[in-house]
């Protein structure tokens, strides 16, 4: 791709629009074929198009961006110039239509509509969708909204030796006349909006299974057979506990007529919830060796995906704007799912440690919004993809779960589903099913929770009378009622112990009230939202903190733990809290954290508050003192276990010069402590570190890659080549970043190379180069690419500080930038800052 922006038309559907279509349009069924086999770079696509029209409004149209050659419409040819370059205008009666569009559409290389992947190692080919929120109609002609649902007969010719996934099973499978192609027929789906619509093509290799009735399979490319055949025993396993579990909390038998997942390269998602096709980003396919935690998180991915089938699929949103509804749900579901479905135990305090700072700092975000966010358009809702839907309205969700009841919330979940089975709903439907069946007051916790952005900070003030809870004054936040739990602890001999537990609540009339319930003396430590239900901010009072920072490993609550460590993170954040004591207190109290998945998740802040938010004239002895004392721990760490491992990665990720001897060793395979295998992540990750400190790598990136061969080294070559402190690096990944050969996925990797905190200097000419791109993008394709490059690339580590905000500022002020960009970029404006005023925290506080 030049850098020059290309003119081009960018699809988009308002809310308006999709609200006069819908009352203008219902009983829609497509029949869409497709031809995999005609080009490389394009598919053949036709669709007839089947609907009840209203009052025959010319206003209804089709969305399609592909090439169209021809377009019948109720037996009479209208032309290609019907169609705009997105849309298909439509000359419709009253009653019963007829549309047929047929054309061609390119494949793609974002993970956007129907995606195109070679496998470098046997030259195999691999394709499938990925449509949410508005990419359907990039694959074939439609109404792509999520409220227009329809069935689906489906029909893909492709290679003989390929197989085809969709949503539903084939009927039949027809060999072409001549050899070398056949046609897959599949039967009817149920209602289905647009964007679940799924297609998955190519060798894929297959494991099957059966669950009460359900069929199961698990799908992967060839050279991924041997990880798809040791780990499916493990998935089955999973996703058979989770059909249970689900089906009896739902009280609605899983839905569909059968169930598989398809291991897709090159996915852009963690996971996507096609009904009867769930489509799994590859990483989650294990190639090396990965912690229980990691396992933790593949079948809580599982367990999400599955709560859609119900939540999102069997009833789906209306619109956009209740995305929350589809994501915060099924993220709550799939930690409720977690002690019944797996191994693992409860899954809330883990959602404490990995989910909650990860929201917290969408507020802190000058984009912070609203749980639920009024969405006018689809590039608008491409927007709220991320951590406030997700991980906040999860929280959210699960307050009122606890305020109401699990039962009652449970039998309201069901009142929804019931009611609006196969069919759309939206927010006014599930708060109608909660009043069904409670008296709680559900109309404000929407008011206060849904619709309103930002955290509300809860602190405790220390005062000679007693002490008092307080929810912070914020001009920005307005109070809310919380029902808080506190907890305060007291030092006996080094070790936090519990005085006691009592229920709080804060209002907006009453932001401030006496903690009574302790008596006598103060707790050394006061905890607000001990048992993290309530989505708050905890801010720690002085005394509090320097009590956590001292004996914090002594506390023997993990949920209250938790609060504490995200606490903490919290004030290296808001600059309150110096990044070296931060790291100081994960290297004591951290490590001895008994879920490894904690251990790894701190330990990996830590080298990040060192690296990015730390003193730069201080990063290097700060990296050094962290690598000397994760190294002591290895020492003691149990051989060939989890913690080894995660403190194996955390000395790599932390050496300096010194140790370059050391991370050659790993990428040659061999390894200085025993039971530790060094595994294809290893060996890469001691490169990464090696190539980005200046290391010599000559001739390591040939070993590197002969122990991981395919697109995986490929991609952690790309970034390794790119975090090299060498001009000639820098230019050359530049260069890729612009070229017509590369993926976004590829590309980001690129990206993660390139942007190195320890290399601002010679990162620092390419400032104005990415503020120039930026400005030059307006109308160019690949928008996913653009989203991606804004992010990924800004210049954040550079000796120009100054220089960048004025130029951000004065770009950000032009509104030149799409929407979406424009958000990214204001994001890492601030990003910019928080790593400014938290590197002055750890500067003042250098000497101390």
């Amino acid at each position: 791709m030049a850098l020059e922006a290309r003119a081009t038309v960018r699809a988009n559907l308002t809310q308006d629009e999709a609200a006069a279509r819908s009352a203008e349009v219902t009983d829609v069924h497509y029949a869409v074929d497709l031809d995999l086999t005609a080009a490389e770079r394009t598919f053949a696509t036709s669709t007839v198009v089947r609907f009840q029209a209203g009052s025959g409004n010319p206003c209804v149209f089709l969305d399609f961006a592909g090439e169209v050659e021809s377009v019948v419409c109720n037996g009479r040819e209208i032309g290609r110039e019907a169609h705009d370059g997105t849309r298909v205008r439509l000359d419709v009666r009253p009653g019963e239509n007829t549309v047929r569009v047929a054309g061609t559409a390119p494949y793609s290389r974002t993970g956007e509509g129907l995606h195109r992947f070679q496998d470098s190692l046997d030259g195999q080919v691999y394709v499938h969708t990925k449509f949410e929120p508005f990419s359907a109609h990039l694959v074939f002609a439609c109404f792509d909204q999520p409220d227009l649902k329809a069935t689906v007969d489906l029909t893909v010719t492709v290679d003989d030796h390929w197989v085809v996934v969709t949503n539903t099973d084939p009927a039949e499978r027809l060999p072409l006349a001549g050899g070398g192609c056949s046609t897959w027929r599949f039967e009817r789906t149920p209602p289905l909006p647009p964007y679940l619509v799924a297609v998955a093509a190519g060798p894929f290799r297959r494991m099957r299974s059966s669950h009460n009735g359900v069929p199961l399979a698990l799908y992967a490319r060839e050279s991924l057979l041997e990880e798809l055949t040791d780990q499916a025993p493990e998935l089955f396993d999973v996703i058979s506990r989770g059909l249970d579990f689900y089906s009896e909390l739902f009280d609605i038998p899983y839905p569909f007529a059968k169930y598989d997942h398809v291991f897709a390269p090159e996915y852009t998602f963690g996971g996507m919830e096609h009904p009867g096709c769930v489509t799994l980003n590859e990483r989650f396919l294990f190639r090396h060796r990965v912690t229980e935690d990691k396992k933790r998180r593949r079948a809580e991915l599982l367990m999400h995906e599955m709560a859609h089938m119900w939540f999102g699929d069997y009833v789906t949103m209306r619109w956009w704007d209740d995305l929350w509804l589809n994501e915060a749900f099924a993220t709550m579901m799939s930690v409720v799912a977690q002690p019944e479905v797996t191994r693992y135990g409860e899954g809330w305090t883990g959602f404490a440690h990995h989910s909650l700072p990860v929201a917290r700092h969408g507020d802190r975000l000058p984009t912070s919004h609203a749980i639920r966010v009024e969405t006018a358009d689809t590039e608008a809702a491409r927007s709220n993809f991320g951590p406030i839907v997700y991980r906040k309205g999860a929280a959210a969700l699960r307050n009122l779960a606890a305020s109401l009841g699990w039962d009652c919330f449970v039998a309201g979940v069901r009142s929804y589903l019931r009611a609006h089975a196969w069919g759309n709903a939206g927010l006014d439907d599930f708060v109608a099913a909660l009043r069904r069946v409670s008296t709680g007051d559900v109309d404000s916790w929407v008011d206060e929770w849904l619709l309103r952005r930002g955290s509300n900070t809860v602190q405790v003030s220390r005062l000679p009378a007693a002490d008092r809870a307080v929810q912070l004054p914020d001009p920005d936040v307005p109070p809310r009622h919380l029902k808080l739990r506190f907890a305060g602890f007291d030092d006996h001999d080094g070790r936090l112990v519990l005085r006691q537990r009592a229920h709080l609540t804060l209002t907006p009339a009453e932001c401030e009230r006496e903690l009574t319930v302790f008596g006598g003396r103060s707790p050394d430590l006061v905890l607000p939202n001990d048992d993290a239900v309530s989505p708050v901010k905890v801010r720690l009072d002085p005394r509090s903190r320097l009590t956590a920072l001292r004996i914090l490993s002594t506390l023997d609550d993990p949920r209250a733990r938790a609060v504490v460590w995200g606490a903490l993170w919290d004030d290296v954040l808001d600059a309150r809290l110096p990044a070296r004591s931060y790291a100081s207190a994960v290297l004591a109290h951290g490590v001895k954290e008994s879920d490894v998945g904690v251990v790894e998740a701190l330990l990996e802040r830590a080298v990040q508050a060192v690296r990015v938010y730390g003193d730069p004239s201080s990063r290097c002895r700060m990296l050094a003192d962290l690598a000397r004392q994760v190294r002591d721990q290895l020492v003691g760490a149990a051989a060939g276990g989890d913690r080894q491992l995660v403190l194996a990665r955390t000395l790599v990720d932390t050496v300096q010069a010194d140790g370059h001897d050391l991370l050659r060793e790993l990428v040659c395979g061999r390894c200085p402590w025993p039971g530790l295998e060094v595994d294809r992540d290893l060996r890469w990750r001691a490169l990464l570190r090696l190539a980005s400190n200046g290391g010599d790598i000559d001739g390591l990136l040939d070993v590197a890659m002969q122990a991981d061969p395919g697109d995986s080294g490929r991609r952690n070559a790309l970034t390794v080549q790119a975090s090299r402190p060498d001009p000639a690096a820098k230019e050359q990944a530049w260069t890729r970043l612009f070229s017509d050969g590369f993926s976004l996925v590829e590309r980001k990797a690129v990206m993660a190379g390139m942007r190195q905190p320890v290399q601002e200097a010679l990162l620092t000419p390419y400032a104005e180069r990415y503020l120039q791109a930026l400005r030059s993008m307006a109308g160019a394709e690949e928008a996913e690419f653009w989203v991606a490059f804004a992010r990924e690339l800004y210049p954040r580590f550079t000796t120009a500080e100054q220089s960048v905000l004025a130029g951000t500022d004065a770009l950000l002020g032009s509104r030149v930038l799409p929407e979406n960009v424009h958000r990214v970029v204001s994001e890492e404006r601030t990003e910019l800052i928080i790593m400014r005023a938290a590197r002055a925290c750890d500067t003042a506080n250098r000497n101390r």
